[in-house]
């Protein structure tokens, strides 16, 4: 892997409704992960390791505590000259606009920084996937095709991809001759009526392509209903007018309308140090509390599909706690803690504590219980107190003999939001009746 003159713009600017409440207080990208990391390190470490050190980071709602995390946690890894920076460029009043209106849209309001770099080779990542991926090997793939652009894509159950991922179909050399942004009924992949392929929502593009596109989207108008909601019907009616000015939606179909040359990555074939066989290609869009919960569990695995104590390719981060984790007692008497993740600063009386994910600085007491559950960190789990198949927000004290994910009832009248799958979610700062 050798250095590249690149530069990567990361989206960051998602709400995350489908993750709430987790995401009351937090944009997605910030939700917490693996106990110690925030989703955004992914991608931000992924771009580190394959020698891409020229970052901007787009961001919008919710975003004081992404901000915070990027100060402590990523500044430090970068210089301050032309070739080596990482910024954070939050949506401004300014003569290019206001409030980020779609991806490409964000993107064109801060084209100056892509001219300015000069680079060979723009990748547009989002900042809200679960992966480990050496971005160099997209990037050699996109200059060996010649692309305009190129998008990494990777295989998905058909009823997963429904109404959430843009759909590709692609020629055999690899080229993009179909696409169909979020459809409810995602063509299948040849040969497998179970799985379409999916776009991962990264990018490479050629810099003049990809300025070029964005000023002619820029000049179109966004239609909205009676309700103020982008109305993509009236786009979809004449798309030489109109526009959501986003990149799944709008930028790829015009392009692909006007035959660019425009090529699919295989994310299966993309090789990490230090990654098993059976590592490759694992990538979590966490969109909605089910996938966050799956995708927390699967790191937790005695053999975890996503390894985070990879050496050759770490996860970096802003590490909360520098205290040491304590188990007081444990082991016997029918307490165990087993197959569960733990963060710096934890303390575990003598409880049980079961293919489980603690945050920072959480605390079990004597006889607590916490089975199948994520904390999210400063958590107080009171004596005798049981939290099963649960996710408990940041700030949290649970009083002694009390139950989360017990009693369904008892948990929807406090407020609790119950996920499709069964996750009982705790919000932030929540406080128990005692």
């Amino acid at each position: 892997m050798s250095r590249q003159n690149n530069i990567a713009i990361v989206l960051a600017g998602g709400k995350g409704d489908r993750l709430f409440p987790l995401t009351k207080y937090r944009s997605k990208p910030a939700a917490i992960f693996g106990g110690s990391y925030r989703i955004i390190d992914f991608v931000l470490s992924n771009l580190y390791h394959s020698g891409i050190r020229n970052i901007r980071i787009l961001t919008q709602f919710q975003a004081e505590s992404l901000h915070q995390h990027l100060r402590f946690g990523w500044y430090h890894r970068f210089g301050t000259s032309s070739e080596e920076s990482i910024q954070t460029l939050p949506a401004e009043q300014s003569l290019m606009g206001g409030w980020y209106e779609g991806t490409a849209n964000a993107v064109h309001q801060r084209k100056k920084h892509i001219i300015d770099a000069d680079a060979d080779i723009v990748n547009i990542f989002n900042a809200d996937h679960i992966y480990l991926m050496d971005v160099s090997q997209m990037n050699d793939f996109h200059r060996e095709k010649r692309a305009a652009l190129t998008i990494s894509a990777i295989p998905v159950k058909r009823e997963l991809a429904a109404g959430t991922y843009g759909v590709l179909e692609v020629n055999e050399e690899g080229r993009l001759i179909g696409f169909e942004e979020k459809p409810q009924d995602p063509k299948p992949m040849p040969g497998s009526e179970e799985y379409c392929l999916a776009s991962m929502g990264n990018y490479s593009f050629d810099p003049e392509v990809l300025i070029l596109e964005l000023k002619k989207d820029a000049k179109k108008e966004t239609p909205r209903d009676n309700k103020g909601n982008i109305d993509k019907d009236v786009i979809k009616s004449d798309r030489k007018k109109y526009s959501s000015h986003d990149f799944g939606f709008d930028i790829i179909p015009e392009m692909l309308k006007k035959s660019k040359r425009i090529f699919v990555y295989n994310f299966q074939n993309n090789i990490v140090p230090g990654a098993t066989e059976k590592e490759r290609g694992f990538w979590r869009d966490v969109g909605d509390i089910d996938q966050y919960y799956l995708a927390n569990m699967e790191a937790r695995y005695i053999v975890p599909i996503l390894n985070l104590h990879n050496k050759k390719w770490p996860i970096f981060t802003d590490v909360e706690s520098a205290q040491p984790v304590k188990i007081t007692e444990g082991g016997h008497n029918g307490k165990k803690v087993s197959e569960s993740i733990i963060s710096a600063g934890c303390i575990i009386g003598h409880s049980s504590l079961i293919k489980s994910v603690l945050g920072y600085n959480v605390e079990l007491k004597d006889n607590a219980e916490v089975i199948d559950s994520i904390l999210l960190g400063k958590n107080n789990v009171g004596e005798g107190a049981k939290v099963h198949k649960a996710i408990i927000d940041k700030n949290v004290i649970v009083p002694p003999g009390e139950t989360v994910g017990i009693d369904r009832e008892k948990d929807l009248g406090r407020g609790f939001i119950i996920s499709q799958g069964g996750i009982t979610v705790v919000p932030r700062d929540y406080k128990f009746e005692v």
